[in-house]
């Protein structure tokens, strides 16, 4: 029973006087039911009163930072494998919690809240309008529940009770608030496992809610024979819905070109002799059965990029009516894909051509000499003491302020991709630089 003892003795300590060593070295099969439960609330304590330090640590970065682009957020978001725009957010959040929420920084590192219930505080602090003692009051407000009374809340719960609260603070302006929202409406995509892909709609309720209700009517219209459920038959008819409303010649044109997809895909792949995964621009593998359904497409929708079977290099961009200059960044972006900053998911037709050694260092305009940088990114390292550099495999190499170093970037669908041996009859040829 040395297991449970240890158990009960954490649990009459705070979490900043437990070992967390010991507890982690704690094998939860040995301990009595319910006491794995006990030891699973200890080490979520311990997890809030880490997310605690570690909002501090934030908070410190954010504010000792003295760069005009605020590259805080490069640091936070390469620091903790996290995009630049999560780290703006968590710079944000942890500002605001360390310098305007005391008591629920206090709740966080007691493990009363969580850090998801911290940033709804934080979340709803924003809305409010800058006067004295609004934070303290929308803290008395929505903390009192769970630090005082005990209650149990979900995070989705506990944002439905900020937003309560957050109207009974300033009833006023709930309107204003509302249309800076529909300000903020956007079409967002999300990649998803098996070839799917979630396609979001941020939208004012009411019309979000027609749209669904439309979709619903149409769907139920669809003879029973179909064999298609509900939700496929909804999902087929906004795909429909959606391409039928948006004539070609009404598509606008960005930096030459007109939307489109583009997929990567070796040239074996595509004439049947293997069946390698290929790659979908802005989303990730696919299988080869895929893109080859694709290839056979004749919509014209698509955009080739044959690469060598064994190296994964790209070999060619499908040629079109491009000029030389449009055809290098065209194959830079067709190697590179996104943003070379690592952490940084920009697709390639929102960056740059961006010279690795810049132009006026005598930097070339070439394809080795050549990365896609966001405006972000391609300013970033302009007399800011950041650097990257690109290595033979593609990966792109960073180098910050503060000395620290990190690799990533590049063309995802090479750097992945399954080596396979040539045949005996010849050495293998190094892949083009």
């Amino acid at each position: 029973m040395i297991d449970s003892a240890a158990v009960a003795a954490a649990l009459s300590l705070p979490a900043r006087q437990r070992d967390t060593a010991a507890l982690a070295a704690l094998d939860p099969s040995a301990l009595p039911p319910a006491q794995q439960v006990d030891l699973l609330t200890i080490l979520e304590e311990q997890c809030r009163w880490l997310a605690a330090a570690r909002l501090r640590a934030v908070a410190a970065l954010g504010s000792s930072d003295r760069s005009e682009l605020g590259l805080a957020q490069e640091s936070v978001s390469l620091a903790l494998q996290v995009s630049p725009r999560t780290a703006q957010r968590l710079l944000a959040e942890a500002s605001t919690v360390r310098e305007e929420l005391p008591a629920t920084l206090i709740a966080l590192a007691g493990g009363t809240i969580s850090e998801g219930h911290a940033r709804v505080v934080a979340e709803g602090l924003w809305k409010l309008p800058d006067r004295p003692g609004i934070a303290d009051a929308l803290e008395k407000a929505v903390l009192a529940p769970i630090v005082q009374d005990g209650d149990t809340y979900t995070v989705p719960q506990f944002r439905q009770l900020v937003r309560r609260a957050v109207l009974a603070l300033d009833p006023g302006t709930a309107e204003q608030r509302h249309a800076r929202a529909v300000a903020d409406r956007c079409v967002a995509i999300y990649s998803d496992d098996d070839g799917m892909a979630w396609l979001g709609a941020y939208l004012p309720a009411p019309d979000a809610q027609l749209l669904h209700t439309q979709l619903t009517a149409a769907a139920a219209r669809i003879p029973a024979s179909d064999e298609r459920g509900l939700d496929q038959r909804r999902a087929d008819l906004f795909v429909a819905a959606m391409l039928a409303g948006l004539p070609e010649d009404g598509q606008p044109v960005k930096r030459g070109r007109r939307p489109s997809i583009q997929v990567t895909v070796a040239a074996d792949t595509l004439l049947g002799l293997d069946d390698a995964p290929a790659h979908l621009t802005g989303y990730g593998p696919i299988t080869a059965e895929t893109a080859r359904r694709l290839a056979a497409d004749e919509s014209g929708t698509w955009r080739r990029l044959l690469t060598d079977p064994d190296t994964g290099a790209l070999l060619d961009v499908s040629r079109d009516r491009y000029r030389p200059a449009a055809r290098l960044r065209a194959f830079v972006a067709a190697r590179d894909d996104r943003c070379a900053f690592p952490t940084c998911n920009q697709p390639g037709y929102r960056c740059e051509y961006d010279h690795i050694q810049p132009f006026a260092a005598g930097g070339r305009t070439t394809r080795s000499n050549g990365a896609l940088a966001c405006r972000r990114h391609n300013q970033a390292k302009a007399q800011t003491g950041w650097s990257y550099r690109q290595g033979r495999d593609g990966s792109f190499r960073w180098q910050s302020s503060t000395g620290h170093r990190y690799r990533g970037g590049g063309a995802p669908w090479a750097l992945r991709m399954v080596a396979r041996s040539r045949p005996a009859s010849g050495p293998a040829e190094p892949s083009p630089s």
